[in-house]
């Protein structure tokens, strides 16, 4: 969208949240010239909206997004978007709610297909109902089970087909609260190729891993650990320095050097290592769905990223 076309619908966003008492930080540091809009026919459509650049995450992308019928706001999304992994955080308004929103979900995920490449979806706990008493009483857990969306987890898995054994002999049996916690402490899944699930990679675990590395390298000063993990990232890459790389640029390399650092960059190729350069550049672009295809495009890294996951699962 024009960066005026993207303004009008940063406005109509907060203007959308702020009148049901609700905040999306997508939202509220939004990025007028990173704004898109699927038009998925019939009246229905999809507005994406990136965040500016001092606000991106070191690895993830994250889009907020408003669902539009005829122009008018029916509810709010949120997409983290990690190489062909999507975590996913969708609301339908209360007004529009018991109608389309079965379609109007699965017509976002073709959207996030269309738009980043995406093939494996997740819902994330809270979202489930996970300290979260709305997400319990919409029946959340159900809506997505019902939809194609699998827990991975052993335990949850075999509680999942349990309790659907149970409607499937008794149609009027409801979950009770107690069972769906349960259901709700572990993640849904939905792949559109089965056969290749992408793990999660896990940020949480990669930040705290990095910020010990940091602590590490120089206790306290944080800033020379930066420095030092920006140094060892530019001799990897082949760099000699930041020269002729933009403010926001020179800052995504620093967010991103120690957790690059914590992979074993010394046993990639040449090209690998040199490839992420522009990638790590394109994070700060005008646009993160550049950054995207650029992430998809270097599958070393995922696959390192998601080594390292495997080596320190707990």
């Amino acid at each position: 969208m024009s960066v005026r076309d993207g303004e009008a619908i940063v406005n109509l966003a907060r203007g959308a949240m702020v009148t049901r008492a609700r905040s999306l930080e997508a939202f509220s540091f939004a990025d007028a010239r990173d704004a898109w809009l699927v038009d998925d026919g019939d009246g229905l459509a999809f507005a994406f909206v990136g965040v500016i650049p001092p606000r991106r995450h070191a690895l993830a992308s994250y889009y907020g997004g408003l669902t539009l019928r005829n122009g008018v706001p029916i509810g709010y999304v949120q997409s983290d978007i990690v190489g062909r992994s999507a975590a996913l955080s969708f609301n339908t308004c209360d007004t529009f709610r018991g109608g389309e929103a079965a379609f109007t979900f699965a017509r976002w995920l073709a959207a996030l297909r269309h738009m980043f490449g995406t093939t494996s979806f997740s819902i994330e706990p809270y979202q489930l109902g996970k300290g979260n008493d709305e997400g319990l009483e919409s029946g959340a857990w159900w809506f997505y089970a019902k939809l194609g969306f699998r827990p991975r987890d052993a335990a949850t898995l075999r509680l999942a087909r349990d309790e659907q054994a149970r409607v499937q002999r008794n149609p009027r049996h409801r979950t009770r609260p107690a069972t769906l916690r349960r259901l709700a402490e572990r993640h849904l899944f939905f792949d559109l190729e089965p056969a290749q699930p992408h793990p999660l990679v896990p940020l949480a675990a990669l930040g705290l891993r990095a910020g010990a590395a940091l602590s590490a390298r120089a206790g306290s000063n944080r800033e020379f650990a930066v420095d030092e993990a920006s140094d060892e990232l530019l001799r990897h890459c082949g760099q000699a320095s930041l020269r002729g790389f933009s403010p926001h640029q020179r800052e995504a390399w620093r967010r991103v050097a120690p957790i690059l650092t914590l992979l074993d960059l010394g046993a990639w190729r040449d090209d690998e290592r040199r490839a992420l350069v522009d990638v790590i550049r394109a994070k700060s672009g005008r646009s993160e769905r550049d950054y995207v295809a650029r992430y998809l495009a270097h599958p070393k890294l995922d696959a390192a990223l998601l080594q390292w996951a495997r080596a320190h699962a707990d």
